[in-house]
Protein backbone atom coordinates (compact mmCIF):
# COMPACT_ATOMS: atom_id res chain seq x y z
CA UNK A 1 0.00 0.00 0.00
CA UNK A 2 1.35 3.38 -0.75
CA UNK A 3 1.46 6.34 1.55
CA UNK A 4 0.40 9.83 0.86
CA UNK A 5 2.81 12.42 2.77
CA UNK A 6 1.57 14.94 4.44
CA UNK A 7 4.21 18.23 5.42
CA UNK A 8 3.21 19.51 8.49
CA UNK A 9 6.04 21.87 9.07
CA UNK A 10 4.50 24.03 11.74
CA UNK A 11 3.69 21.48 13.74
CA UNK A 12 5.96 21.09 17.02
CA UNK A 13 4.96 25.34 17.23
CA UNK A 14 1.01 24.01 16.80
CA UNK A 15 1.57 21.39 19.19
CA UNK A 16 3.10 23.71 22.17
CA UNK A 17 0.17 26.50 21.33
CA UNK A 18 -2.92 24.20 21.19
CA UNK A 19 -4.34 21.81 22.67
CA UNK A 20 -6.39 19.21 19.94
CA UNK A 21 -5.00 19.06 16.18
CA UNK A 22 -7.53 17.53 14.57
CA UNK A 23 -7.24 16.41 10.84
CA UNK A 24 -10.11 16.39 8.88
CA UNK A 25 -10.73 14.54 5.05
CA UNK A 26 -13.76 15.00 2.91
CA UNK A 27 -14.07 14.28 -0.57
CA UNK A 28 -16.29 17.32 -1.48
CA UNK A 29 -15.01 19.63 0.61
CA UNK A 30 -18.39 19.67 2.55
CA UNK A 31 -18.79 16.64 4.27
CA UNK A 32 -15.78 15.97 6.73
CA UNK A 33 -14.39 13.71 8.48
CA UNK A 34 -12.44 13.14 11.71
CA UNK A 35 -8.58 11.10 10.98
CA UNK A 36 -7.37 10.31 14.52
CA UNK A 37 -3.41 11.38 13.79
CA UNK A 38 -1.48 8.54 16.02
CA UNK A 39 1.88 7.70 16.18
CA UNK A 40 2.20 5.49 12.98
CA UNK A 41 0.81 8.24 10.74
CA UNK A 42 3.02 11.59 12.47
CA UNK A 43 6.41 11.15 11.72
CA UNK A 44 9.24 12.22 14.18
CA UNK A 45 10.12 15.02 11.57
CA UNK A 46 6.06 16.50 11.83
CA UNK A 47 5.54 14.65 8.47
CA UNK A 48 1.63 13.11 8.26
CA UNK A 49 1.63 9.57 6.16
CA UNK A 50 -1.95 8.46 5.51
CA UNK A 51 -2.86 5.44 2.70
CA UNK A 52 -3.36 6.89 -0.73
CA UNK A 53 -6.38 6.00 -0.77
CA UNK A 54 -9.44 6.42 -3.89
CA UNK A 55 -11.54 8.26 -4.30
CA UNK A 56 -9.39 11.90 -4.30
CA UNK A 57 -9.37 13.33 -1.00
CA UNK A 58 -9.24 16.97 0.60
CA UNK A 59 -7.69 17.25 3.74
CA UNK A 60 -7.73 20.14 6.53
CA UNK A 61 -6.71 20.67 9.90
CA UNK A 62 -8.77 21.91 12.56
CA UNK A 63 -7.00 23.80 15.81
CA UNK A 64 -8.36 24.48 19.52
CA UNK A 65 -6.92 26.83 21.28
CA UNK A 66 -5.94 25.53 24.58
CA UNK A 67 -8.35 27.34 26.66
CA UNK A 68 -6.15 26.49 30.07
CA UNK A 69 -3.59 29.06 28.82
CA UNK A 70 -2.52 31.64 31.50
CA UNK A 71 -0.35 33.11 33.24
CA UNK A 72 0.89 31.63 36.77
CA UNK A 73 -0.09 34.49 38.96
CA UNK A 74 1.25 35.40 42.66
CA UNK A 75 -1.00 36.84 45.66
CA UNK A 76 0.52 40.07 46.26
CA UNK A 77 -0.76 41.29 49.83
CA UNK A 78 -2.14 44.73 50.24
CA UNK A 79 -1.08 47.23 52.74
CA UNK A 80 1.32 49.96 53.05
CA UNK A 81 4.97 49.87 51.78
CA UNK A 82 7.74 52.31 51.60
CA UNK A 83 7.92 53.45 47.84
CA UNK A 84 11.10 55.21 45.68
CA UNK A 85 14.38 55.63 47.12
CA UNK A 86 15.31 55.57 51.02
CA UNK A 87 18.64 54.28 50.46
CA UNK A 88 21.41 56.78 52.05
CA UNK A 89 23.72 57.81 49.18
CA UNK A 90 21.89 56.77 46.09
CA UNK A 91 20.08 59.72 43.74
CA UNK A 92 16.87 58.76 42.12
CA UNK A 93 15.57 62.68 41.48
CA UNK A 94 11.80 61.49 40.80
CA UNK A 95 11.26 58.96 43.25
CA UNK A 96 11.40 60.46 46.73
CA UNK A 97 10.77 58.44 49.55
CA UNK A 98 7.24 57.75 50.35
CA UNK A 99 4.63 55.31 52.06
CA UNK A 100 1.72 54.33 49.53
CA UNK A 101 -1.02 51.45 49.97
CA UNK A 102 -2.32 49.41 47.58
CA UNK A 103 -5.47 46.79 47.67
CA UNK A 104 -4.25 43.37 47.24
CA UNK A 105 -3.79 41.43 44.06
CA UNK A 106 -2.40 38.83 41.26
CA UNK A 107 1.21 39.82 39.99
CA UNK A 108 2.06 37.31 37.37
CA UNK A 109 5.16 35.43 38.35
CA UNK A 110 7.00 35.97 34.85
CA UNK A 111 7.01 37.99 32.22
CA UNK A 112 5.32 37.55 29.55
CA UNK A 113 6.75 34.60 27.08
CA UNK A 114 6.60 34.55 23.40
CA UNK A 115 4.90 31.43 24.08
CA UNK A 116 1.99 33.12 25.45
CA UNK A 117 2.00 36.29 23.38
CA UNK A 118 1.66 34.04 20.38
CA UNK A 119 -1.01 31.73 22.10
CA UNK A 120 -3.70 34.81 23.05
CA UNK A 121 -2.53 36.36 19.89
CA UNK A 122 -3.64 33.67 17.78
CA UNK A 123 -7.16 33.71 19.73
CA UNK A 124 -7.21 37.51 18.95
CA UNK A 125 -6.83 37.67 15.99
CA UNK A 126 -9.75 35.29 15.43
CA UNK A 127 -12.10 37.32 17.57
CA UNK A 128 -11.48 40.88 16.52
CA UNK A 129 -8.36 41.99 17.68
CA UNK A 130 -7.49 42.90 14.32
CA UNK A 131 -4.23 44.32 14.65
CA UNK A 132 -2.09 42.68 17.66
CA UNK A 133 1.64 43.15 16.88
CA UNK A 134 3.58 39.60 16.30
CA UNK A 135 6.34 40.84 18.34
CA UNK A 136 9.93 39.71 18.40
CA UNK A 137 11.42 36.93 20.86
CA UNK A 138 14.84 35.13 21.62
CA UNK A 139 12.90 32.10 21.97
CA UNK A 140 9.64 30.49 23.10
CA UNK A 141 10.25 30.93 26.93
CA UNK A 142 12.05 33.96 26.45
CA UNK A 143 9.84 37.97 27.17
CA UNK A 144 8.20 38.81 23.84
CA UNK A 145 9.30 42.03 22.72
CA UNK A 146 9.32 44.75 20.23
CA UNK A 147 5.17 45.57 21.22
CA UNK A 148 3.83 48.54 22.03
CA UNK A 149 1.95 49.53 25.35
CA UNK A 150 -1.37 49.78 23.39
CA UNK A 151 -0.21 46.33 21.96
CA UNK A 152 -0.05 45.00 25.79
CA UNK A 153 -3.33 46.67 26.47
CA UNK A 154 -5.66 44.96 23.85
CA UNK A 155 -3.82 41.75 24.36
CA UNK A 156 -4.74 41.83 28.13
CA UNK A 157 -8.34 42.23 27.15
CA UNK A 158 -7.74 39.33 24.55
CA UNK A 159 -6.57 37.34 27.32
CA UNK A 160 -9.49 37.89 30.12
CA UNK A 161 -11.78 37.30 27.24
CA UNK A 162 -10.57 34.00 26.55
CA UNK A 163 -10.90 33.32 29.78
CA UNK A 164 -14.44 34.88 30.55
CA UNK A 165 -13.52 37.45 32.37
CA UNK A 166 -14.26 41.01 31.90
CA UNK A 167 -11.80 43.43 30.26
CA UNK A 168 -10.33 45.97 31.94
CA UNK A 169 -9.70 48.36 28.87
CA UNK A 170 -12.38 50.09 26.63
CA UNK A 171 -12.64 53.16 24.67
CA UNK A 172 -15.70 54.89 24.14
CA UNK A 173 -17.57 52.33 26.42
CA UNK A 174 -16.61 48.98 24.26
CA UNK A 175 -13.97 46.89 24.85
CA UNK A 176 -10.92 47.99 23.36
CA UNK A 177 -9.27 45.57 20.52
CA UNK A 178 -8.04 47.56 17.56
CA UNK A 179 -6.33 50.79 17.05
CA UNK A 180 -4.26 53.36 19.34
CA UNK A 181 -7.00 55.23 21.15
CA UNK A 182 -6.95 56.17 24.48
CA UNK A 183 -8.26 53.62 26.95
CA UNK A 184 -10.18 54.00 30.07
CA UNK A 185 -9.32 51.62 32.65
CA UNK A 186 -11.90 49.73 34.90
CA UNK A 187 -10.44 49.25 37.82
CA UNK A 188 -13.19 46.61 39.54
CA UNK A 189 -12.94 44.54 36.15
CA UNK A 190 -11.62 40.87 36.81
CA UNK A 191 -9.78 40.88 33.82
CA UNK A 192 -6.16 40.89 33.45
CA UNK A 193 -4.10 44.13 33.06
CA UNK A 194 -1.03 45.70 33.60
CA UNK A 195 -0.11 46.79 36.78
CA UNK A 196 0.18 49.72 38.54
CA UNK A 197 3.67 51.64 38.68
CA UNK A 198 2.61 51.38 42.95
CA UNK A 199 1.91 47.77 42.72
CA UNK A 200 4.45 46.68 40.33
CA UNK A 201 7.15 48.29 43.20
CA UNK A 202 5.33 47.01 45.98
CA UNK A 203 5.21 43.09 44.14
CA UNK A 204 8.84 43.69 43.14
CA UNK A 205 10.20 44.94 46.45
CA UNK A 206 8.77 41.33 48.16
CA UNK A 207 8.35 42.85 51.27
CA UNK A 208 12.13 44.27 51.19
CA UNK A 209 12.74 48.00 52.37
CA UNK A 210 16.31 50.29 52.16
CA UNK A 211 17.56 47.99 50.15
CA UNK A 212 18.82 49.06 46.65
CA UNK A 213 17.52 45.55 44.75
CA UNK A 214 15.21 42.61 46.49
CA UNK A 215 18.09 40.84 47.68
CA UNK A 216 20.47 43.41 49.28
CA UNK A 217 22.32 46.46 48.25
CA UNK A 218 25.16 44.60 45.63
CA UNK A 219 24.04 43.19 42.14
CA UNK A 220 26.03 40.62 40.14
CA UNK A 221 25.42 38.50 37.02
CA UNK A 222 24.32 35.03 39.02
CA UNK A 223 21.65 37.51 40.09
CA UNK A 224 19.73 38.96 36.87
CA UNK A 225 20.36 39.67 33.10
CA UNK A 226 21.57 43.02 32.78
CA UNK A 227 25.25 44.91 31.49
CA UNK A 228 27.59 44.75 34.23
CA UNK A 229 29.52 48.04 34.64
CA UNK A 230 32.05 48.67 37.01
CA UNK A 231 31.21 52.25 37.25
CA UNK A 232 28.85 51.39 39.96
CA UNK A 233 30.16 50.76 43.43
CA UNK A 234 27.51 48.31 43.99
CA UNK A 235 27.94 46.36 40.80
CA UNK A 236 30.19 43.56 42.05
CA UNK A 237 29.89 41.04 39.58
CA UNK A 238 32.89 38.86 38.36
CA UNK A 239 32.22 39.52 34.84
CA UNK A 240 30.92 42.48 32.70
CA UNK A 241 29.48 44.28 30.32
CA UNK A 242 26.30 41.82 28.47
CA UNK A 243 25.99 37.98 30.69
CA UNK A 244 27.89 36.22 29.40
CA UNK A 245 25.60 33.46 29.09
CA UNK A 246 23.29 34.92 27.13
CA UNK A 247 25.48 36.68 24.60
CA UNK A 248 24.69 35.31 21.35
CA UNK A 249 25.11 36.64 17.50
CA UNK A 250 22.15 38.05 17.35
CA UNK A 251 20.29 40.64 19.78
CA UNK A 252 18.23 40.59 22.08
CA UNK A 253 20.32 38.40 24.69
CA UNK A 254 17.47 38.05 27.28
CA UNK A 255 17.04 34.95 29.16
CA UNK A 256 14.10 32.15 29.51
CA UNK A 257 12.09 33.70 31.88
CA UNK A 258 12.97 32.38 35.53
CA UNK A 259 16.28 31.74 34.87
CA UNK A 260 17.31 33.68 38.43
CA UNK A 261 16.28 33.56 41.52
CA UNK A 262 13.01 34.46 42.48
CA UNK A 263 11.95 37.02 45.76
CA UNK A 264 9.98 36.32 48.42
CA UNK A 265 6.80 36.66 46.67
CA UNK A 266 8.00 34.11 44.59
CA UNK A 267 8.45 36.39 41.14
CA UNK A 268 10.88 36.29 38.86
CA UNK A 269 13.42 39.11 37.08
CA UNK A 270 12.08 41.58 38.76
CA UNK A 271 15.11 43.21 37.96
CA UNK A 272 16.95 43.12 34.60
CA UNK A 273 16.15 40.81 31.70
CA UNK A 274 13.19 43.15 30.33
CA UNK A 275 12.04 46.14 31.01
CA UNK A 276 8.09 46.73 32.02
CA UNK A 277 5.48 48.50 31.43
CA UNK A 278 3.27 49.90 33.58
CA UNK A 279 -0.33 51.28 33.67
CA UNK A 280 0.80 54.83 34.68
CA UNK A 281 1.32 58.11 32.65
CA UNK A 282 4.82 59.15 34.23
CA UNK A 283 4.46 61.65 36.77
CA UNK A 284 4.96 62.74 40.22
CA UNK A 285 0.98 61.47 41.18
CA UNK A 286 2.43 58.02 42.75
CA UNK A 287 4.22 59.47 44.89
CA UNK A 288 2.07 61.71 46.82
CA UNK A 289 3.07 60.44 51.01
CA UNK A 290 0.03 58.50 52.17
CA UNK A 291 -1.72 57.76 48.80
CA UNK A 292 -4.03 54.67 48.56
CA UNK A 293 -3.80 53.22 45.40
CA UNK A 294 -2.33 55.68 43.21
CA UNK A 295 -2.18 54.90 39.65
CA UNK A 296 -0.19 57.54 38.09
CA UNK A 297 -0.39 61.26 36.89
CA UNK A 298 -4.04 62.50 35.15
CA UNK A 299 -2.15 63.54 31.94
CA UNK A 300 0.96 62.95 29.90
CA UNK A 301 2.44 60.99 27.49
CA UNK A 302 4.93 58.43 28.27
CA UNK A 303 4.57 55.49 30.17
CA UNK A 304 6.13 53.88 33.15
CA UNK A 305 8.74 51.72 32.69
CA UNK A 306 10.57 49.57 35.48
CA UNK A 307 13.26 46.98 35.89
CA UNK A 308 15.91 47.64 33.90
CA UNK A 309 16.58 45.13 30.67
CA UNK A 310 19.42 42.60 29.25
CA UNK A 311 21.38 46.00 27.63
CA UNK A 312 21.33 48.30 30.55
CA UNK A 313 23.58 48.55 33.68
CA UNK A 314 22.73 48.11 37.42
CA UNK A 315 21.57 51.55 38.08
CA UNK A 316 18.41 50.60 36.28
CA UNK A 317 17.85 47.64 37.84
CA UNK A 318 17.24 49.31 41.54
CA UNK A 319 13.97 48.69 43.00
CA UNK A 320 13.51 52.48 43.08
CA UNK A 321 13.90 53.48 39.38
CA UNK A 322 11.95 54.64 36.99
CA UNK A 323 12.24 55.25 33.33
CA UNK A 324 9.04 56.43 30.54
CA UNK A 325 8.83 55.95 26.64
CA UNK A 326 6.13 56.49 24.48
CA UNK A 327 3.04 54.14 24.85
CA UNK A 328 3.90 53.85 20.61
CA UNK A 329 7.38 53.07 21.36
CA UNK A 330 8.79 49.42 20.77
CA UNK A 331 12.34 47.88 21.92
CA UNK A 332 13.75 44.37 21.66
CA UNK A 333 14.88 45.04 25.65
CA UNK A 334 10.98 46.02 26.48
CA UNK A 335 8.23 43.80 27.72
CA UNK A 336 5.81 43.29 30.30
CA UNK A 337 3.72 41.24 32.80
CA UNK A 338 0.45 41.05 34.29
CA UNK A 339 -1.53 41.84 37.09
CA UNK A 340 -5.27 40.70 38.14
CA UNK A 341 -7.77 41.85 40.86
CA UNK A 342 -8.14 39.71 43.69
CA UNK A 343 -12.16 40.31 43.55
CA UNK A 344 -13.99 38.67 41.22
Amino acid sequence: MSLLSLPLLAFPLLAQEFSTLTLQQSTNLQDWTNIEITPDILTANGTLQLPNETPERFFRLELSLNESITPSMVLIPGGSFAMGNSVSGDTISDAPAVTVSVSEFFMAKHEVTAALWRSVRTWGLAHGYSDLAAGGFKGAEHPIHSITWYDMVKWCNALSEMHGLTPVYSVNDAVMKTGTSEPTAEWSANGYRLPTEAEWEKAARGGVTNKRFVWGDVIMHYLANYSSNAAQSYDVSPTRGTHPTYLTPFQPFSSPVGSFPANSFGLFDMAGNSWEFCWDRYGAASYEDGASDPRGAESGTGRVLRGGGWRDTSNTCRLAFRFSTSPTATDNSVGFRVARNVSP
